[in-house]
C-alpha cells in the first residue's frame, strides 16, 4: 500500500469515527421523545384541579398514575396518557393528553359525572361543563351481580364483550375499535355510595371503566355499575367519547349510542384545550 492509499484509508476511518456519534444521538433522541412527552404529561395533569361547580375546596381525587399510557400509529401519535379524576372512588372526569407537533400538548377533557364541574390550570380557569356528561342505563338482561369482588370482576369482563364500538366518519369506511379486555380502573370505593339512577337512589357496590380503543389510543369509554335498588341488584351501564370524530356503540345486535362530530366549548362535557 502505497503513501496515497494509506492516507485515503486513515481519513475514512477518521470520518466513520466522526459521524457514529452523531448517528447514535439521533436514535437516542427518537427513543427518548415518548418518554419526555410521559414525564411532560405527568406534570401537567398535576396542576389541573377539577371540582363540582362551587365548589372549589372539595376537589376531586388526581390519580397520580395514568390509568392508561397509550400510542396511536394510524395518526402517528407515539405517546398518549389518560389520567382519571374520582370523588369517593367513583370516576368523575376523563382526561388524556398527547402531543400535537413538537412543542404543543393537547388535553382533552371528558366528563364522567353527573353535575357541573370546574377545571383549573394552574389556577386559570380552562374547563367549566354546565351539564352531565354521562348517562347510565339499566343493562337489561344481564345477570345479578356476584357476591364476592372477584366474580364481579369476571362478571364486569363478560358484560363489557357484548359491546361494540367503530368511529363512523362521514363518506369513510367506520373504524372498528378494539375493545381492553382489562378495565383501566376498578372503583376503589371506601364504602357503599348513594348514586342517583332513573329509579331513584340506588346503592353503589362495584364498578370499572373499560375503553374502546385505535392502537391503544382510548376513543370510547364504558362505564359498568353494580347497584343495589330497594332489594334487587343490578348492572347498569354509561358511555362517554374520546374523540372529536361520529361513534357508534352496538349492545349486541342493537345501536345503543350514537355521537356526531364533537362541538366542543369551554362549557361542554367533552372539550380539547391546547397547552403552547
Amino acid at each position: 500500500m502505497n503513501r496515497s492509499q494509506t492516507l485515503c484509508v486513515f481519513l475514512a476511518g477518521a470520518i466513520l469515527l466522526l459521524c457514529a456519534p452523531a448517528t447514535v444521538t439521533a436514535q437516542d433522541t427518537q427513543e427518548k421523545k415518548p418518554d419526555e412527552f410521559k414525564n411532560r404529561f405527568f406534570e401537567m395533569a398535576g396542576q389541573i384541579s377539577i371540582a363540582p361547580a362551587g365548589r372549589s375546596q372539595d376537589p376531586f381525587v388526581l390519580h397520580r398514575q395514568p390509568a392508561l399510557s397509550w400510542s396511536n400509529p394510524a395518526r402517528q401519535t407515539t405517546a398518549g396518557a389518560m389520567f382519571l379524576w374520582t370523588a369517593s372512588g367513583r370516576p368523575q372526569v376523563a382526561l388524556c393528553l398527547y402531543p400535537n407537533g413538537e412543542h404543543i400538548i393537547d388535553l382533552e377533557f371528558q366528563s364522567l359525572s353527573d353535575q357541573s364541574l370546574t377545571a383549573d390550570n394552574d389556577g386559570q380557569l380552562v374547563w367549566q361543563p354546565g351539564e352531565p356528561g354521562i348517562r347510565w342505563q339499566l343493562l337489561e338482561g344481564a345477570p345479578s351481580p356476584a357476591r364476592s369482588p372477584l366474580l364481579r370482576r369476571r362478571q364486569m369482563r363478560v358484560l363489557a364483550r357484548n359491546f361494540t364500538s367503530r368511529l363512523v366518519p362521514p363518506e369513510k369506511n367506520p373504524i372498528e375499535l378494539r375493545l381492553l379486555d382489562t378495565p383501566v380502573y376498578r372503583y376503589e370505593l371506601d364504602e357503599k355510595a348513594a348514586v342517583k339512577i332513573d329509579e331513584g337512589e340506588a346503592e353503589l357496590i362495584d364498578g370499572a371503566v373499560f375503553t374502546f380503543v385505535q392502537g391503544t389510543d382510548p376513543e370510547v369509554l364504558l362505564l359498568l355499575e353494580a347497584v343495589k335498588v330497594g332489594d334487587r341488584q343490578v348492572w347498569q351501564y354509561a358511555l362517554a367519547r374520546m374523540s372529536i370524530v361520529p361513534t357508534q356503540v352496538r349492545h349486541g345486535d342493537a345501536i345503543v349510542w350514537e355521537t356526531n362530530w364533537a362541538i366542543q366549548r369551554p362549557g361542554t362535557p367533552y372539550y380539547v384545550y391546547r397547552s403552547f
